[in-house]
């Protein structure tokens, strides 16, 4: 678990104690948005989906997480309500962190305390991302900033993994708007749809429509 990656024997069997092991069935609701926080989960095997709820009442994928991931801790750390939803996708193998014992976790390695900080400035960022997007009333300007954060967090130019179907999915969408945007963007050379993938031609100019977009007011 890179959670724990680095960690001496001691303080492992140390943080061993400290965990709660449970094995979820899918479909199951972890967290709930708005509800308050006991536990800190990290997932060992399975998949979970991490949602929000849009202020017109639709689901937004936040992220899905696989082994080694770990989720929860904002709510632990601050005491505020869960800000999402948590939801089992494929039955999961938890470790559940107590509120109460987080900070004797934390306060017994400095490694773990370094990767619970990045992961917790990882979701700053996330934040920030999100509320950029949401600003955009364009469609086809909200399908270019998603396609935009996926480069840049894949590093590349180009991202085979990106889909129609889940571009529609992540942003709270149809797949007809989805793919609407998507033709316009293919018929001024940005990108590519090939059964459903979509391929980054030129991501210089993917901003530059971008802003374009913005300038414009188009629609």
């Amino acid at each position: 678990i890179p959670l724990f990656a680095g960690v001496g024997d001691d303080d492992l069997e140390s943080i061993a104690a400290l965990l709660i092991e449970r094995r979820i069935a899918k479909g199951h609701t972890i967290v709930e948005e708005g509800l308050s926080g006991d536990y800190m989960y990290i997932l060992a095997e399975g998949q979970v989906k991490v949602t929000k709820l849009s202020g017109d009442g639709r689901e937004k994928i936040l992220e899905l997480l696989g082994p080694g991931d770990f989720f929860g801790e904002m709510a632990v750390v601050t005491g505020c309500p869960r800000t999402a939803t948590a939801e089992v996708l494929e039955e999961a193998d938890l470790l559940k962190v107590p509120a109460s014992k987080l900070q004797d976790m934390v306060a017994g390695s400095g490694e773990v305390a370094i990767r619970l900080i990045r992961h917790l400035a990882e979701r700053i960022d996330n934040a920030n991302r999100f509320i950029d997007l949401l600003l955009e009333d364009d469609t086809t300007a909200r399908v270019i900033l998603e396609l935009q954060g996926t480069l840049d967090r894949t590093e590349g130019a180009a991202a085979p993994d990106i889909t129609d179907k889940g571009l529609a999915l992540a942003l709270g969408i149809s797949k007809a708007d989805t793919r609407a945007a998507l033709r316009r963007l293919s018929r001024v050379g940005v990108l590519e749809v090939s059964s459903g993938f979509v391929l980054i031609k030129d991501r210089k100019r993917l901003a530059e429509f971008l802003a374009f977009i913005r300038n414009s007011g188009a629609s």
